[in-house]
């Protein structure tokens, strides 16, 4: 059986103590319901849209109890539990991957903007922080003393942060840089091109020259 939920409108700032959101719940592709959640801690409500999505929605609650249990595994805070699959939980377990996806590509979307900036190191999909230069890391590369310049930072402020699950994050740094620096493939996120053809970015006074000596 197929349940899913569409239009869904997430809140985080009404979101207290469970996510407060509505949707439409759709079950073998068609509208049989509404889902919500207010945000302060109470139950997941579901009901029908009609006649057809109540029978619908009666299938989808034995089909949910059919499913296995949910396994809680045990922390610091408490022992391992689990608790019985119902529709209520199910639809909770899809708005949870919805929230957790719409942060990730938030996150991503943050990541590779200050990339373009600096190098990058943090925890994947969970937290960074960064060194930035005054101007696009691209030129920074592009200039003679670039490539040395990105690896003693790597080197020197990069690597001692990485622990406790921090990596490198940067997809825009050739890895030729990155193995010089002495990081291993598990500090680092695999990056996109292995090597780069460094150019030259012409001195403003060398320019200044040039059109002097034209003239």
């Amino acid at each position: 059986m197929k349940i899913e939920l569409k239009s869904i409108y997430h809140s985080a700032q009404l979101s207290e103590e469970t996510e407060a959101f509505t949707a439409n719940l759709y079950i073998n592709g068609v509208h049989a319901g509404y889902a919500k959640n207010e945000g302060h801690g109470g139950n997941t409500d579901y009901y029908a849209k009609d006649e057809k999505g109540r029978e619908l929605i009666r299938q989808a609650e034995e089909y949910c109890k059919s499913l296995p249990p949910i396994e809680y595994p045990a922390d610091k805070y408490m022992e391992a539990f689990s608790i019985n699959m119902d529709l209520e939980h199910y639809i909770d377990d899809l708005l949870n991957k919805y929230v957790e996806k719409k942060e990730t590509a938030k996150f991503n979307a943050k990541l590779d903007k200050t990339m373009l900036k600096g190098i990058v190191y943090g925890v994947p999909n969970q937290s960074f922080g960064a060194i930035t230069y005054t101007m696009p890391l691209v030129n920074v590369l592009a200039h003679p003393k670039g490539p040395e310049t990105v690896l003693q930072a790597i080197k020197d402020k990069i690597l001692p942060k990485l622990k406790d699950g921090n990596k490198l994050l940067n997809t825009n740094i050739p890895e030729s840089i990155i193995k010089a620096a002495g990081l291993e493939e598990e500090q680092y996120v695999k990056p996109t091109i292995q090597n780069i053809r460094y150019g030259t970015i012409p001195d403003v006074d060398e320019n200044k020259n040039k059109r002097g000596k034209s003239r």
